[in-house]
């Protein structure tokens, strides 16, 4: 099996094709807030999948029935599973690119994606609860660095600051 890439981008990239040339056999992951019209795509992707909750964290605030769900986190890996086995790259969208979806490439790397080096900020509750699907542990006090990171070799993510 081939090392496949994962970007995260923003919705509106997504309409006008400003991310990696996918290929086709690529995987196209978007994530929307509920009841928010999806839009159209540029490009064409072999498979499209649609999700919809609010970019919320834990303490939001909100209902947790607008926040990601157990099944959603589920659903989420499973595709990422099957880009893997399929040899799939994939490119994930929000709407703005950087919290939902940076949150899927940051738990996709984990699973050996070659991640894009755009800018994330991931929502840690769908971090989470993506991570827990897979049997991975995580600090619960995790804080979100609002200077953006990147992931190390190893697959850590580091604030953007972090060694220079």
């Amino acid at each position: 099996m081939s090392q496949r890439f994962i970007e995260n981008v923003s919705k509106s990239d997504v309409f006008n094709g400003h991310h990696y040339d996918a290929g086709p056999n690529a995987m196209l992951i978007r994530i929307q807030d509920p009841a928010t019209e999806f839009g159209l795509v540029k490009y064409p992707f072999k498979e499209v999948y649609e999700f919809e909750f609010l970019d919320a964290e834990d303490a939001d605030g909100f209902e947790d029935e607008c926040k990601i769900q157990d099944n959603q986190a589920e659903a989420l890996v499973g595709l990422l599973q099957r880009a893997q086995e399929k040899a799939m790259n994939v490119v994930v969208h929000c709407h703005a690119g950087i919290c939902r979806s940076g949150a899927v490439v940051e738990v996709a790397t984990m699973m050996g994606f070659t991640p894009s080096d755009r800018y994330r900020q991931p929502n840690l509750r769908v971090k989470h609860k993506m991570m827990k699907v897979l049997g991975l542990t995580y600090d619960s006090d995790e804080k979100t660095s609002s200077t953006g990171g990147y992931i190390s070799n190893d697959g850590i993510w580091l604030p953007s600051d972090f060694g220079g």
